[in-house]
């Protein structure tokens, strides 16, 4: 694949191309036999895409994540990580720790006020 693309897309067609989704935004493009990869970095925002024949990879923080969940699911934590899932398919909320009392920083103001965590909706492809 030639070299990856990572930005800001709108109504562009990507063909065979590695797809950085780290803080990149795509409105309205089509990917076809791309590999997107995803490494824990900022979340990206995806409105209106069509995904065909992709490929999805999980790098850095990210694999680090998935490798950790894996783990604690054979090690005995499968409820916790079904659970996990399934507050996921909810809309899981993104939180923080309480600020220690006096403490307000544009962080915390903003952490109290985070809506929940959609990423993008992949719509289902017509046959």
């Amino acid at each position: 694949m030639a070299g990856d693309i990572k930005g800001g897309f709108k109504d562009q067609n990507f063909f065979e191309r590695s797809i950085v989704l780290d803080g990149s935004s795509f409105v309205n493009c089509v990917f076809s036999r791309c590999t997107m990869v995803y490494s824990g970095g900022e979340i990206p925002a995806m409105s209106g895409c069509r995904f065909d024949d992709c490929t999805w990879q999980f790098g850095g923080d990210a694999a680090n994540t998935i490798a950790f969940l894996s783990g604690m699911y054979r090690g005995g934590f499968d409820r916790l990580i079904e659970s996990t899932f399934h507050e996921i398919r909810r809309g899981a909320m993104i939180s923080r720790a309480p600020e220690p009392a006096g403490a307000t920083t544009a962080a915390s103001t903003a952490a109290r006020f985070l809506k929940p965590l959609r990423i993008f909706r992949i719509p289902k492809q017509e046959q």
